[in-house]
Formats: structure tokens, C-alpha cells, sequence
């Protein structure tokens, strides 16, 4: 292999850049879970009549939190995402800011 086609990025030098000085690969960094909270247990259930539930899942903007912050499983993620608009269509809470209607 001729020095000109090492250059150029063709060959086994191209394979080593991504390996530091001791010669194994660099890992990636682990994701962040600085967010997450203890998790709820399975079983909760959502109802869009129970209001005070749910405003612990609700930003003082009025937005629905994240899984990620709240802690919540998918599926209970999407129940708990049903009741909130449940709530707002039939008038049980703002839809703009945190707080209750009635």
C-alpha cells in the first residue's frame, strides 16, 4: 500500500481512529437518566373525572410531562394522555395553563 492511499483514508489506518491510546474502542457515553423519577407501580390507573391525579403530570404551562420525567410506561403514558384530554374537551381543566375550570 503506497503512502498516497493511506492518506486518503483507504486501509487499516482509517479503522483506528476511533480506538484511543491503549488500543480498545472508545465506548459511548451512557444515556442520561437524570430526569427520571421512581416509577409508579403498574397497576395505576387514569380517570379524567380525577383531576387532582392528574395535575401531577402537568407542567405549570399546562403541557403533558414526558415519560421521562414522570416515570411513566408507555401505555400508562398514553391512558394518562386520553384522560388529560378527556378532561380538557369536556371542560374539567384549562387547556392553556394549570388549573381547574369548575
Amino acid at each position: 500500500m503506497s503512502e498516497e492511499s493511506r492518506s486518503f483514508g483507504f486501509g487499516r489506518n482509517n479503522r483506528d481512529k476511533d480506538k484511543d491510546k491503549a488500543g480498545f474502542k472508545k465506548r459511548r457515553p451512557k444515556r442520561r437518566t437524570a430526569f427520571r423519577k421512581k416509577r409508579p407501580p403498574a397497576s395505576l390507573q387514569f380517570d379524567y373525572k380525577d383531576i387532582s391525579s392528574l395535575f401531577s403530570f402537568i407542567s405549570e404551562e399546562g403541557k403533558i410531562n414526558a415519560a421521562r420525567v414522570s416515570g411513566l410506561r408507555g401505555s400508562q403514558q398514553r391512558q394518562l394522555t386520553t384522560a388529560i384530554k378527556r378532561a380538557r374537551h369536556i371542560g374539567f381543566l384549562s387547556p392553556v395553563r394549570r388549573e381547574f375550570i369548575h
